[in-house]
């Protein structure tokens, strides 16, 4: 995916990040997602969760440009492509590679086939509460269990 320069004097950074869906080649943004393990304490450490989803990236789809507020490690299953995050190169996703995400690091995973789903699972690990997924573009955020999931176009 190839972005166009876009010219920051006097847009803010927030503004910015919004900006770049509108401003980026356009991909369909479809994921699915089920909930593998639902969220809960982390067994012998209190104040702790856990949680395990399985997603599903279509060929030729990007999931949305989105940031968690708990640690997440990516394992892919099936597919290729690449997860973008903020401040480091793109990490290839191919079977049995696994990336972890830091807390509040915007991140996308992009399938890379035309033809063939990217599959991967994602395990969220951090303190209790309430976790968020953040998305951007106008969304709003959501708690956590499977919010990946778009509407249907």
């Amino acid at each position: 995916m190839a972005f166009r320069p876009l010219p920051l004097a006097g847009i803010t950074l927030l503004t910015a990040v919004a900006l770049l869906p509108a401003v980026a080649d356009a991909r369909p943004m479809e994921v699915s997602c089920t909930v593998l393990l639902p969220p809960a304490p982390v067994a012998g450490l209190p104040g702790t969760l856990r949680m395990v989803e399985k997603l599903t990236v279509p060929p030729g789809a990007d999931a949305h440009r989105h940031k968690h507020d708990i640690d997440e490690l990516v394992e892919v299953l099936s597919g290729s492509g690449h997860l973008s995050i903020d401040g480091k190169p793109d990490a290839e996703l191919k079977p049995g590679v696994v990336v972890e995400v830091p807390p509040n690091t915007l991140h996308q995973q992009h399938n890379g086939s035309e033809t063939e789903p990217l599959v991967y699972t994602a395990t969220f690990i951090g303190k209790a509460g309430a976790h968020l997924l953040t998305r951007y573009a106008g969304e709003k955020d959501q708690p956590a269990g499977c919010p990946h999931s778009l509407a249907k176009k």
